[in-house]
């Protein structure tokens, strides 16, 4: 079975968001992934999915994620779920996807 991934990109356009999700994309799908690629944060709200995931991509910049967004991707992180991203699409700073929990 291969491995699937989810990759959400938008935000902030002059981090290329689309550009940076096709990157990854290429990458994975080179590596044997089923990639999806969406471009809503909506797509964090069913944790059931998330979990059935090896990896979720945020390509996002200078958005806002709400509560009902983040709680399942935190969620299906701390399950074991693996999240990657890059300089402009996942950080910690003031105004992007905070990856860290409490």
């Amino acid at each position: 079975m291969s491995k699937r991934a989810l990759i959400v990109w938008g935000g902030w356009k002059g981090h290329e968001p689309e550009q940076v999700a096709g990157i990854f994309e290429g990458a994975l799908k080179e590596h044997g992934f089923e990639v999806e690629v969406s471009t809503t944060l909506d797509s964090f709200k069913d944790g059931a999915k998330l979990k059935q995931l090896d990896l979720i991509v945020p390509v996002w910049t200078m958005g806002t994620i709400t509560n009902e967004q983040e709680k399942p991707l935190l969620e299906a992180v701390e399950s074991g779920v693996g999240i990657g991203g890059c300089h402009g699409g996942c950080a910690t700073a003031s105004g992007t996807i905070p990856i860290t929990s409490s």
